[in-house]
């Protein structure tokens, strides 16, 4: 009897022993590629021949990305223009390549120029007003 015991145990440890995976486990995913969908692109800023893209990640954090920039999934960001942004996931991956599209509408409104009072210079910098406190 003590022999069935061992080995039914022994079948049982069986595929531990060697390695092998729970068959009922959810496949590890390497790649996030799962992430992908919970990733959004909202838009780039651009000066001169610099582009940061801006997106918001699984968590729902913002993070400002340029090309040539890994991420910690492993991602490598590739290119990004005002209406897309691509990665590579990486090698051994699929899709190997993914591109978000720029998700809201576009708001030109904060980018208008502001009126300011005469006598004012504008430098990009706040300036003390003649006369002000």
């Amino acid at each position: 009897m003590a022999s069935k015991a061992s080995s039914w145990l022994l079948i049982a440890l069986l595929p531990a022993l060697m390695g092998m995976r729970d068959p009922f486990a959810p496949p590890v995913d390497l790649c996030h590629t799962s992430q992908l969908a919970q990733w959004h692109y909202r838009g780039s800023i651009s000066h001169a021949h610099r582009r940061i893209g801006l997106i918001k990640d699984s968590e729902g954090k913002w993070l400002r990305v340029e090309p040539g920039m890994s991420f910690v999934t492993g991602w490598h960001l590739v290119a990004i223009t005002e209406a897309d942004m691509t990665i590579d996931t990486g090698e051994g991956c699929d899709p190997a390549r993914w591109t978000w599209i720029k998700e809201g509408e576009k708001n030109e409104s904060m980018d208008k120029p502001v009126a300011l009072p005469a006598g004012t210079v504008s430098s990009g910098r706040k300036e003390r007003l003649a006369g002000g406190g």
